[in-house]
């Protein structure tokens, strides 16, 4: 099978699972928000921002480095054993200390309600399985099993459904909500690793040689987090001292599509990232090219008609998932549907840097988006809340973008032909005069008749190239190394 129709089915596996995995999401935002309202809603927004911003500092880098060092030693059981089994062991000690200690030390010394901490330390679970979780998930994407993932993901989208659905027949509250989200983190990690264990070895190895050496690659990645961290969770921690627990639960109904929608851009690039490393690593610069230009391609033709659909039925859409009180999320998430516009192109040029190993070059961008952000969150959200966290979003992903795409054209010109991003735009403007008349009436048929359209619209102007088509669709053995997908 050919690298391309690899990573093409394992695109295609991931966004099937993906598209009921995000109906699953819907219908648990759907239940969240009815069982907490605006201010409930809020304050688990509150717990899953200040969590989240340990999780991610626990990241350290380590994730995207333990792909790209699996696809550049690809082959080498002994090396993939020894990077496996180190760096989950380094993740469970790491989550210990941090999730397990440092987060519920910190948060019992906050301002917040005891309600609200309690709350904290119950969604605790949601974020300790999944760091593990991102071990098994690089060694699925070095091997191409992301299949694996797509089911474990949904398992735990079921878990959380069922524990809604027994929350709302009992009228338990923000606590043991809490902890039914954390319960189903297990399951979506548990399902995971008996998955993955078939291929790969995570048995206790402590090995800090190697975690020194793994630290050293990765430190780059893990300040550009640390960074990151300022303008992506920053905004509703602030958000939630100077305003409203209700407006907070606005502002986080919308941004919890914004992280639902995000998850595809992030698992098609850790698919790629592995096979990008591995050919900048062999030199072979025109296959790298390809990959990258056909890349930015898949995430126009993914993200366009998004952004473009948001803007025609996304007020409808957060009004029927979520209720009337949660009308103004639909608004918000037409500013924000901008930033995952920037986030989808994004995944495509950041992991680029991580392939080709210039994160240090990323770090001024970094620290510069981080600063201004924050400066701009303190000083205007206050003021204008929401809509300032919105716009600064925007403002910050579309900032780092640029500055990723410009590390990536320093290394490697990218010679990039717009034409399936001409077709995705053309396609969407075709949808948008389709849908249109169609928005007031039953929410399904826009929705229907509109991704109908765009998808003979896309396909008749090349937008996805036939030949793509045809290569993942044949089933006999390709013996070509590398398939143009351009």
């Amino acid at each position: 099978m050919s690298l391309t129709r690899s990573l093409a089915l394992n695109t295609g596996v991931q966004v099937a699972g993906k598209i009921v995995s995000t109906a699953l999401g819907i219908a648990i935002i759907g239940l969240l928000t009815r069982l907490l309202g605006t201010e409930g809603f809020g304050a688990y927004s509150t717990a899953n921002a200040f969590l989240q911003i340990f999780a991610l500092l626990l990241d350290l880098g380590l994730n995207v480095t333990l792909v790209a060092l699996l696809g550049e030693h690809a082959g080498d059981e002994a090396y993939e054993r020894r990077c496996t089994s180190a760096l989950f062991t380094l993740r469970i000690v790491m989550a210990l200390l941090v999730l397990g200690i440092f987060a519920p030390f910190v948060a019992f010394l906050s301002p917040y309600p005891l309600e609200l901490k309690l709350a904290i330390i119950a969604l605790t679970g949601s974020f300790f399985f999944p760091s593990l979780n991102q071990v098994v998930t690089g060694v699925e994407q070095r091997h191409l099993k992301m299949h694996a993932a797509a089911i474990a993901e949904n398992v735990g989208r079921v878990v959380t459904l069922a524990g809604l659905f027994i929350a709302v027949a009992f009228h338990f509250g923000i606590v043991p909500i809490m902890w039914i989200i954390s319960f189903a983190g297990f399951a979506n990690f548990f399902t995971n690793f008996l998955s993955a264990r078939k291929f790969a070895h995570f048995g206790w190895n402590w090995d800090p040689e190697f975690w020194l050496e793994a630290l050293k690659r990765s430190w780059p990645v893990g300040l550009s987090i640390a960074f990151g961290l300022l303008y992506f969770k920053a905004d509703t921690i602030i958000m939630s001292f100077s305003r409203s627990q209700a407006e907070v639960g606005i502002y986080g109904a919308a941004y919890r599509v914004l992280e639902i929608l995000i998850t595809v851009p992030f698992m098609y690039a850790g698919v790629l990232l592995p096979i990008l490393s591995n050919a900048w690593a062999k030199r072979d610069q025109a296959r790298f090219k390809k990959l990258l230009s056909a890349s930015i391609d898949v995430m126009a033709v993914l993200v366009i008609p998004i952004i473009v659909g948001t803007w025609l039925l996304g007020v409808r859409i957060m009004t029927i998932v979520a209720g009337p009180e949660f009308a103004d999320s639909g608004r918000i998430l037409s500013v924000l549907i901008l930033a995952i516009g920037a986030i989808y192109l994004n995944t495509v040029f950041s992991h680029s840097v991580v392939a080709i190993d210039a994160q240090r070059s990323m770090l001024p961008f970094y620290a510069f988006v981080a600063i201004s952000a924050l400066t701009g969150y303190l000083i205007l959200i206050p003021t204008y809340g929401m809509w300032a966290a919105a716009w600064i979003t925007v403002a910050s992903e579309v900032i780092i973008g640029l500055g990723s795409l410009y590390v990536t054209k320093k290394a490697l010109p990218i010679g990039y032909k717009p034409r399936a991003t001409l077709a995705a735009i053309a396609s969407s403007a075709v949808m948008a005069l389709t849908v249109w008349p169609l928005r007031n009436m039953w929410i399904v048929l826009p929705i229907f008749v509109g991704a109908l359209t765009y998808t003979i619209m896309i396909v008749s102007l090349g937008g996805i190239p036939m030949e793509i088509i045809r290569e993942v669709l044949k089933k006999k053995k390709d013996t070509t190394p590398f398939s143009p997908l351009t």
